[in-house]
């Protein structure tokens, strides 16, 4: 990143990683020669910060490792905290016209954090490790958390489309988010998904390779290995790189091929990595172990086969090893790119060098000239490296030729470009069109239009049920109002110039059983082709026609049967297939492929098939929640203050009928012709209890 930072100016915001608080001589002078600037983190909460949350449950999952996973509730607090104090330190910072650029899995919190103290700036977000898939994500205490805080962002990316896949049913799993291939429509903001794989700044490598250091370096290393097949591995001592998979697969090389001792070596560079972590230290042990084995076995008085350094190398050193290895033998069992691959076709200027790639890299999905490996197949691998070896020059130029002229052209500097163009085009349009966008609802604006309407007229609150009154539920049954929703309708109904009603697709019975003893409370089930005006018991609307569903229902039960965990819903004027238990992904397409069907069906009746959230309901068209908007007003001609709130596409044709001065809430996330939004349910019985305030 600091060649990205230097070229296009800026400060780079980030933890130390110091256990004490940095002096403040040696603050200053980061801050002047690399524009560093600290955030502060209390010793304890840092610890578990990076340590805790961030490493031994993100990153195992992420790199799908479920069974080295995890959670104490304690570091979660300290995730979050260390975000917070990051927030702080980039708001500090942060001018007008600044764009904001948050890096990888310890700061998938910050997007939204700075979103709502900075709700004008251009944020993006990049992942620098795998992102798994939703089966795996799912297990991820607080993982719900972290797909609301990347969507704080206007940009979030990705280094390969099946990560950004991965992302994207996630979202529709956890949160019931839809997104296309490159957008995800979320709180009323449009945010820009991308894969864009990182590259490498190949010419701060190429340039140290001219230093009378590394020249030395080289010469040294020649002198050492004279005669010898050099096979060289950098990784971090991390148990997803596959470091003892490696071992084996060397030592397995070594014994199905005798004729190849004395004659190969492998340097294997394990740089140090989180070392308090328990399982890091389990996996020093079983590398040294590995390490001495095969030198006690294999190793002879003038030949040591693996050259094992457990220390972090200066730059010349590394691109010395790069230069005079004839093999680079990258295969981590899971990586998000690996960067080493690049950083070694880079110094091979010459094309005498074969890449060994394992195909759980990031990397892998643009390198198809290196050998593929799977690392957990030894024979396989074993094989590769053989092979590798004993490969004629010709296949060598053709392959690292073919792979340096793609790392030279997508450097870091193409990357970088890429992102912050794309993170301008993305806040620019974050925006969504005024006719299907909404904006935060102004809570105090709202409470003075309801207290100062006109005295001598009635103020008209519409309010949905599922998903806005109460969260909704897997079941239909289960959506029971609590006591706090009771008394509050209660006393909104009991104040003499307020008339609510409660516009739900519910049955008539459900709300009659739940609401019904709600005094002078109006009711309008099933999209309001029912109502009842308050205080009341008499029912208005249509009559409900049968006959049609003999010829529905049987399409709807092949769907059930088809759908584990989905179920039909029989009402007065509908019948609804439900799928909100069943796998989202599965349910999603069923749902599609369902409307579809029904649409050819019935266009020549009275019934239309409508989509809603996690339900497919097949209903006459009058019955929607806009048809009674003129039906009331006719009833409340001196209506002073009008809101309408609801959660679902059921909700737009009611929102779509209101006068221009009313009110109209949406509650969620998702596209909507209403003009304010809030987040959930919790956040409207807030609003409604300031009104009964």
């Amino acid at each position: 990143m600091d060649p990205i930072l230097k070229r296009t100016g800026g400060a780079w915001i980030g933890w130390s990683g110091a256990r004490e608080q940095l002096p403040a001589d040696i603050l200053s002078k980061l801050r002047e020669e690399q524009s560093a600037i600290p955030v502060r983190l209390a010793p304890e909460h840092g610890l578990r910060f990076y340590e805790g949350y961030a490493n031994q449950a993100v990153w195992p999952l992420f790199h799908s490792f479920i069974s080295r996973a995890k959670f104490v509730p304690e570091n979660w607090s300290s995730y979050h905290d260390g975000n917070e104090r990051f927030c702080d330190a980039i708001v500090e910072q942060y001018r007008e016209g600044d764009r904001i650029w948050v890096h990888d899995y310890h700061l998938m919190l910050l997007p939204r954090m700075l979103r709502r103290r900075l709700p004008d700036a251009a944020i993006g977000f990049f992942l620098h490790i795998p992102f798994p898939s939703s089966d795996i994500f799912a297990v991820l205490p607080r993982g719900e958390m972290l797909l609301r805080g990347l969507l704080g962002a206007d940009l979030v990316a990705f280094h390969t489309h099946s990560y950004l896949q991965h992302f994207r049913r996630s979202l529709r799993r956890l949160l019931g988010v839809e997104s296309t291939l490159d957008c995800v429509e979320a709180a009323g903001r449009r945010i820009r998904i991308e894969a864009l794989p990182i590259g490498i700044a190949p010419e701060s490598l190429t340039s140290l390779l001219e230093t009378a250091e590394s020249k030395s370096h080289v010469d040294e290393l020649r002198r050492r290995y004279e005669g010898s097949q050099i096979l060289l591995a950098i990784d971090r001592l991390d148990y997803t790189k596959g470091l003892p998979e490696r071992l084996r697969a060397f030592e397995r090389l070594l014994r199905t091929h005798p004729e190849l001792e004395g004659k190969v070596v492998l340097i294997q560079v394990a740089v140090p990595s989180r070392e308090n972590i328990e399982s890091y230290q389990e996996l020093r042990a079983e590398v040294h172990e590995l390490v001495s084995h095969i030198n006690g076995k294999h190793g002879t008085a003038g030949w040591v086969p693996v050259n094992y350094i457990h220390r972090s190398l200066p730059p010349d050193e590394v691109a010395a090893l790069y230069r005079i290895a004839d093999v680079a033998w990258v295969a981590p069992l899971r990586d998000g790119m690996n960067l080493v691959a690049k950083e070694y076709v880079a110094c091979k200027e010459d094309g005498n060098g074969v890449l060994i790639l394992s195909t759980f890299t990031g990397a892998a999905a643009e390198m198809g000239e290196a050998l593929l490996v799977n690392p957990m197949d030894e024979e396989d691998s074993a094989e590769a490296v053989f092979r590798a070896i004993n490969m004629d020059a010709a296949e060598k130029r053709d392959r690292m030729g073919a792979l340096r002229e793609r790392v030279l052209r997508n450097d870091v500097y193409a990357w970088g470009d890429q992102f912050l163009s794309r993170l301008d085009e993305a806040s620019a349009a974050r925006t969504l069109p005024e006719s299907t966008g909404a904006i935060p609802m102004p809570a105090a604006e709202f409470e003075q239009a309801f207290r100062t309407a006109p005295e001598r007229k009635c103020r008209l609150l519409l309010l949905d049920y599922d998903g806005t009154l109460v969260p909704i539920a897997d079941r239909p049954p289960d959506a029971v109002p609590g006591a706090n929703i009771i008394e509050l309708l209660t006393r909104l109904a009991a104040d003499p110039r307020n008339r609510v009603f409660v516009i739900s697709g519910r049955k008539s019975e459900d709300l009659e059983r739940w609401l019904g003893n709600v005094p002078h409370l109006g009711l309008a089930p099933e999209h309001s082709a029912r109502w009842r005006f308050p205080g009341s018991h008499e029912w208005h609307g249509h009559t409900a026609p049968h006959e049609w569903k003999q010829t529905v229902r049987p399409i709807l039960q092949h769907y059930v049967d088809r759908t584990p965990g989905s179920f039909i819903e029989e009402k007065g004027f509908a019948l609804v297939w439900h799928y909100r238990t069943a796998d989202p992904e599965f349910g999603e397409w069923l749902a599609t492929e369902l409307v579809s069907m029904l649409e050819g069906m019935l266009a020549d009746t009275e019934l239309r098939a409508y989509r809603g959230k996690k339900i497919v309901e097949v209903k006459p068209p009058w019955a929607n929640k806009g048809a009674i908007v003129p039906e009331l007003l006719a009833a409340y001609p001196d209506t002073g203050f009008l809101c309408a709130m609801g959660d679902d596409r059921t909700d737009e044709d009611l929102f779509a009928a209101l006068p221009k001065d009313a009110w109209s809430i949406f509650v969620g996330d998702g596209v909507t012709k209403a003009k304010y939004r809030l987040a959930r349910p919790a956040d409207v019985s807030r609003v409604l209890q300031r009104l009964v305030d």
